[in-house]
């Protein structure tokens, strides 16, 4: 477990230091991160032959990252000490499956000769419609925690759209990323097929979700039950399971850490993984528009209902030993199976020339 990464200083460029284990580092730092990305970009725009226009603003935009670093360094010196942001590991892995995932994406479309800046288009819709509907299932699920002392309108505001102070719930942001990319996929239905469209996407959102279990684990949330398995895992006392299991009087208040548990967030890693791995063989060789998206949605609720039980970070729900997220499992799991006896009703349709040379490949 690991919250914070690194911490930047906005008032040096080039300063290293470590403070209570954590490195703190100059803003210049950033250069290097900002300059291989720029060189990806600029070799994979060559790759497709891009415009050389498109090239040179991706220099431009180099050139301006670059004073923006130094005018913010320029600007922020003279405190002692001088601002610090922290960089959050659930974040930075959250934005490293973003990336991972469009780039998965956006190749797979070239290959379906689908336009790649849709994909990109998409991804941004995706990323605003999770973002908000994990949060909101959050807030709705525990605003009694959320609210407890907040009194004025202003307070249970920020209360409520503060997420560095925890947390995001996955179904939330599947449930309104569904809305988004059904809403997307019908306009853009000119471009591209909306099943396929979304069948495309599917196995880079596992994709993500896999970097963004990794996340859970150095945030110290979505922990499993105990077990006394050879790799069992547990939290520090500062951390989010260990307050939680002190409150609910499993735990001592004195120990030094939690008892030992599953490592929930590396199986449901794992899970993802292997959910890409098959969806993404799926799209590659499905006869019917939309048959990744049913695999998915069958797929996905079934190994979340077996994973919840493994996991110890929520109580059951409505009078049962169900949590929230396997009812919500259970119910898109009858949804998945809906859609797939639906779509085995649908003719299959001739392969196109594009997908002949894929399926080649």
């Amino acid at each position: 477990m690991r919250q914070i990464l690194i911490r930047l200083r906005l008032d040096t460029l080039f300063a290293c230091e470590s403070v209570d284990g954590i490195p703190v580092v100059g803003i210049g730092w950033l250069v290097i991160p900002w300059t291989l990305i720029t060189a990806w970009w600029l070799w994979t725009a060559r790759r497709r032959e891009e415009a050389a226009t498109e090239r040179r603003a991706l220099l431009i935009n180099y050139a301006l990252g670059l004073a923006v670093l130094v005018a913010v360094c320029l600007f922020t010196q003279g405190g002692k000490p001088g601002p610090v942001i922290p960089v959050f590991g659930y974040g930075f892995l959250v934005f490293i499956g973003c990336v991972l995932a469009g780039q998965t994406a956006g190749r797979r479309a070239r290959r379906e000769g689908i336009p790649e800046q849709l994909i990109w288009d998409l991804a941004v819709w995706l990323f605003v419609a999770s973002l908000v509907g994990a949060r909101l299932w959050y807030v709705v699920q525990y605003r009694e925690r959320i609210f407890a002392g907040r009194t004025t309108l202003l307070e249970k505001f920020f209360a409520s759209v503060n997420i560095s102070a925890g947390g995001l719930v996955l179904y939330g942001g599947v449930g309104l990323s569904l809305v988004a990319i059904t809403t997307f996929a019908r306009r853009h239905r000119d471009q591209c097929n909306p099943l396929r469209l979304v069948d495309l996407v599917v196995p880079s959102f596992f994709l993500a979700l896999a970097c963004g279990r990794l996340g859970c684990l150095m945030n110290g949330c979505c922990w499993g039950d105990a077990c006394n398995l050879p790799w069992a895992i547990t939290f520090p006392q500062d951390s989010v399971p260990f307050r939680t299991l002190v409150g609910r009087g499993f735990l001592d208040p004195d120990a030094a850490t939690t008892f030992a548990m599953h490592p929930s967030q590396i199986y449901s890693t794992l899970n993802s993984l292997v959910l890409a791995l098959v969806t993404a063989t799926a799209f590659r060789y499905s006869r019917r528009h939309g048959e990744t998206l049913a695999i998915a949605l069958v797929a996905y609720p079934l190994t979340r209902l077996l994973l919840e039980v493994l996991r110890g970070d929520e109580l059951g729900q409505f009078g049962t030993s169900l949590t929230i997220s396997q009812c919500f499992s259970l119910l898109l799991l009858f949804v998945g199976l809906g859609f797939s006896a639906w779509l085995l009703r649908q003719p299959v349709p001739e392969p196109s020339v594009e997908q002949e040379r894929t399926r080649a490949r």
